[in-house]
């Protein structure tokens, strides 16, 4: 052990005095300790939620969704549909049709987004087939139809019942022409739960061919949804495919289809961030003022120190190491209170959520950058509180400090 060591351990660890100088430095560890063991648990709780939409949204949606832009000239569907069967890693390519239509059943009505997807490719690309409540996927029912559980709610239809379709298609030309819209009756043969409120309660299935006769397409499709062999390969199988196809498509990736939500995700999430911060920002003043008032009761000490011999540098290493070991003491007590909690929350589930919540308890999900980034930036707010005291005990000069003594 150093003599600079030696100093700080007496200074900080003496127990014969307890100083009201000793009570702040106390209160400063505890606040990096409270501090950093909120951010690790909230962090955390964010990661969970994150982890269990993306999981939701992965497992639902396609990875990758090429889509004719309307109204545009650009290269054919089998031109991309030739491209597209080139690339080794797709594990399923499927074609589908989506527009909006409008649902009726009794005096219920409402407008839902209809897609029309081929029944033999949809698995490929898509977990819809496994998230059958009641009924079955089986689209080769004449017109049938799978809804979300909360539209067949909001529609008051179970399988077995009847949906009129209405379509807008060609509604375009009625002020040149008589035009009558498009009229399905569409049998329920199955209603899905995806545990996405929009999927649930805005999209119904139904086969390729009835899409096409529904809208009027003839043969047309609206695209293709893609399912990537690695998942996170999706933002450059989505750049290399743009460049391929070029102007007439648009091409998105899962990520795309929900920016908004994860950007409301990301401002929650910093927002927390920020505010949790100030706990440990307190606690940080806490160790300038603590160290700033040391040096000022400590000035005869380090005016006999500086005279036995100790350089100034010295002087200065002392506080330094005592707001190092403030730091070191709250960030290590706060990483273990924050890590303990997490781990047990995910072990035992004790804070649980509503029953009609899609999970029994509240997610966590550590992750090592999240847990980085809270203990090197903490450290180094320490270390920095502590650099104003310790070059004001470095300019401390011997002839001012024993004066008087």
């Amino acid at each position: 052990m150093t003599i600079e060591q030696y100093i700080a351990r007496r200074y900080l660890f003496r127990m014969k005095k307890f100083s009201f100088i000793n009570i702040i430095s106390f209160l400063a560890t505890l606040g990096i300790m409270f501090g950093v063991a909120a951010l690790i648990v909230v962090m955390s709780v964010f990661n969970g939620f994150s982890g269990l939409v993306t999981s939701i949204l992965q497992d639902f949606d396609p990875h990758v969704k090429v889509e004719r832009i309307p109204r545009t000239h650009g290269m054919s569907g089998d031109s991309v549909v030739k491209i597209l069967a080139q690339r080794n890693d797709l594990t399923g390519m499927s074609p589908f049709v989506e527009r909006k239509a409008m649902a009726m059943a009794g005096e219920f009505n409402n407008f839902v987004w209809v897609k029309g997807v081929d029944q033999e490719k949809i698995h490929s690309v898509s977990g819809v087939a496994e998230k059958i409540l009641l009924g079955s996927f089986s689209l080769d029912t004449p017109n049938g139809m799978v809804l979300g559980i909360n539209l067949s709610d909001k529609m008051h239809v179970l399988v077995g019942d009847t949906i009129t379709m209405i379509s807008p298609a060609g509604m375009e030309n009625i002020l040149t022409q008589y035009v009558t819209p498009t009229v399905l009756r569409c049998p329920v043969v199955g209603i899905y739960e995806s545990k996405n409120k929009m999927y649930d309660g805005m999209y119904a299935f139904v086969s390729l061919a009835t899409a096409q006769n529904l809208f009027r397409m003839g043969n047309g499709i609206t695209g293709y949804e893609l399912r990537v062999d690695d998942v996170k390969k999706a933002s450059d199988v989505k750049k290399e495919i743009a460049a391929q196809v070029g102007t007439g498509w648009n091409v998105l990736t899962w990520y795309d289809l929900h920016k908004d939500l994860y950007s409301v995700m990301q401002i929650e999430r910093w927002s927390a961030f920020i505010l949790l911060s100030i706990i440990i920002a307190v606690a940080v003043f806490n160790i300038l003022a603590s160290l700033t008032m040391l040096v000022v009761e400590k000035k005869r000490d380090i005016g006999i120190l500086r005279t036995l011999g100790l350089a100034n540098n010295n002087v200065q290493k002392v506080f330094l190491l005592e707001g190092f070991w403030i730091g070191l003491i709250g960030v290590l007590s706060g990483l273990a209170v924050g890590l303990s909690l997490t781990m047990l929350q995910k072990e035992y589930g004790f804070i649980t959520l509503d029953a009609a919540f899609i999970i029994p308890a509240l997610p966590v999900e550590i992750l090592f950058s999240d847990i980085i980034t809270i203990v090197l930036s903490t450290f180094c707010l320490c270390l920095l509180a502590a650099w104003y005291p310790s070059v004001r005990a470095k300019e401390v000069t011997i002839i001012d400090a024993v004066r008087w003594e």
